[in-house]
């Protein structure tokens, strides 16, 4: 097995688990007896900018979910009212419709399909 997949595969895990890449690529470099600058090299082309690394992929993860909720409108509203029924209960009235209106643009939900849910909520 080329050496370079396992040091980049825990080079993501360092990056995913917000470590320095200053820091990490030369230490797992080492671990792996490769040049750092190899790594480096190697994971600039398999990952892109190291410093984004970690918002890119859960941008990415974001997206994936959000393709996943448009495909399946049941798992859209589910996760809507899960939101929903997550929220601080110390939201004013006002900051609590706002946060339904950002919700629902967010899971591309029609929050009036949702009203009775959304009361039964609110009675908690």
């Amino acid at each position: 097995m080329d050496p370079f997949v396992s040091a980049l595969e825990e080079l993501s895990e360092a990056l995913l688990a917000g470590e320095d890449p200053e820091q990490a690529l030369p230490d797992i470099a080492q671990e792996h007896d490769l040049p750092a600058p190899a790594l480096r090299n190697r994971a600039l082309r398999a990952f892109g900018p190291l410093d984004t690394y970690k918002q890119r992929q859960a941008d990415q993860k974001k997206e994936r979910e959000q393709a996943a909720r448009r495909r399946d409108p049941v798992l859209a509203g589910a996760s809507f009212l899960a939101a929903i029924a997550s929220l601080s209960p110390k939201l004013s009235a006002e900051e609590r419709q706002n946060e339904v209106k950002r919700l629902a643009a967010e899971y591309d939900v029609d929050p009036a399909a949702h009203r009775d849910a959304i009361e039964r909520l609110r009675k908690r």
